[in-house]
């Protein structure tokens, strides 16, 4: 695939630490309330508190899916474990990062706004992420990207059955259709196991649970090191 090529694609992106920053602002977050259980003198350590929070997190997203409301309730769940007593100042810090989280807005990352402006005017752009659909919705809406996509999917999950239906529901061709994301879990393994062409571009902060080996699949699987040289190969 190249610049010269003139067929239209359909080009399928994720979001979140795709198209700006996401896990940066859960990180921060973790990171406030780790240190407001350590002010509460429970005597742990950063690896209890992140592992019950991460116990916390798993069990909400059979329930609740991704977003930031659930990591605010697994905080809750997380705090209720490590201070079963309970303790009135801990719920308080977790109110006050939680006001502070979900009113943060997400910034583009670089690149993205003219290099999707460009490949729309060749392309049918579409966006297919997980977590709250109301959620993601109002974050597309703030970043002013919206009118660039002809279809906004939010499934629960990104397995291969998910992609399956996006390629019947959206009536794509699989042969011309790419996942663009920076999750080998969820943009790039499924995808190319549904029968479609990927492009991983990787994010410095992508969830540890996003992590995985990027199955190998010859040229259906292109690396990109900035989000911009999608123009270059579209």
């Amino acid at each position: 695939m190249s610049s010269s090529a003139t067929e239209p694609l359909n080009l399928i992106f994720d979001a979140d630490d795709t198209l700006w920053d996401s896990n940066i602002h859960f990180l921060e977050a973790f990171d406030s309330f780790a240190a407001a259980v350590s002010d509460a003198g429970l005597g742990l350590s950063r690896v209890e508190i992140h592992a019950a929070v991460r116990r916390a997190e798993i069990r909400l997203i059979k329930t609740h899916g991704y977003g930031r409301r659930p990591y605010l309730m697994a905080l809750h769940q997380a705090a209720a474990e490590l201070a079963p007593a309970g303790h009135d100042g801990l719920r308080d810090e977790i109110e006050r990062i939680g006001a502070h989280l979900l009113e943060r807005d997400c910034a583009l990352l670089p690149d993205v706004e003219p290099t999707l402006q460009q490949l729309s005017q060749r392309h049918r752009l579409l966006m297919f992420t997980k977590g709250q659909r109301d959620e993601q919705l109002q974050k597309l809406a703030r970043s002013g990207l919206a009118p660039l996509f002809d279809r906004v999917e939010t499934p629960r999950e990104k397995d291969v059955d998910a992609y399956r239906r996006l390629v019947r529901d959206a009536d794509l061709d699989p042969s011309l259709t790419f996942m663009i994301g920076n999750s080998p879990r969820s943009d790039i393994n499924p995808a190319i196991a549904a029968g479609l062409r990927a492009v991983f571009i990787p994010h410095p902060h992508t969830w540890e649970l996003e992590h995985e080996e990027i199955n190998d699949a010859g040229d259906r699987i292109i690396e990109l090191t900035s989000f911009r040289r999608l123009v270059e190969v579209f």
